[in-house]
């Protein structure tokens, strides 16, 4: 394994489970505490932030176990019943995304961004689901890694955002921004992925 390919796996581990653990801070700040900056959906969505915080982080966690194949080929039943949790809790997740989508900031285009965030994550997740179930698992794989790209919006918001503020952005500005940089570009790179995976493997076998 190259030397980058090892240093993105470690990205994802550690970036995956700290940003997981550390979402769970509200445990013991609350969540007016914890999610001071966003007081506005505490107050309209109260009920379905606080079940997005409890389920989003829990993807998050489970997200570099399901990618590592050395994990999945020595624990196979582990890596079935994760599977089953990581889409309980995008169900969980994203059904309460796309609600608080809707009072998101950023404006309209903040909105959307994150609404169709939503709705792709919950896309990609079921048919990955779906694909594992009829035992295709070629499509399975591909399809789980979209749904991963999509969980790890939740580490790339956060390190696109302070960024921005940093900058000078205001938090609107910033906001309406990172509701498409944080997934897009994650996905373009698992497409691009996939397509050379397959290409390279069509090469090999011409």
């Amino acid at each position: 394994m190259s030397f980058a390919a090892k240093s993105w796996r470690v990205f994802i581990w550690v970036t995956s489970i700290g940003v997981a653990l550390v979402s769970y801070r509200f445990l013991a700040l609350g969540l007016d505490g914890a999610f001071e900056a966003l007081a506005h959906q505490l107050k309209e969505y109260r009920i379905g932030f606080f079940v997005h915080v409890i389920a989003a982080p829990i993807a998050l966690l489970i997200v570099p176990f399901q990618l590592s194949e050395k994990f999945r080929n020595k624990y196979r039943v582990i890596h079935r019943y994760m599977g089953r949790v990581y889409c309980i809790a995008i169900l969980f997740a994203g059904v309460t995304g796309l609600i608080i989508a809707f009072n998101a900031g950023g404006g309209t285009i903040g909105r959307f961004g994150f609404g169709i965030l939503a709705v792709l994550w919950l896309g990609t997740t079921y048919m990955g689901y779906t694909k594992a179930r009829a035992r295709k698992f070629v499509e399975h794989r591909k399809w789980m890694f979209r749904s991963f790209a999509l969980t790890f919006a939740g580490v790339m918001l956060r390190v696109i955002l302070p960024i921005e503020l940093i900058g000078g952005m205001s938090f609107d500005q910033a906001y309406m921004i990172v509701a498409w940089a944080c997934w897009v570009p994650n996905l373009v790179v698992v497409e691009y992925y996939l397509y050379s995976e397959a290409r390279n493997r069509k090469m090999a076998n011409a």
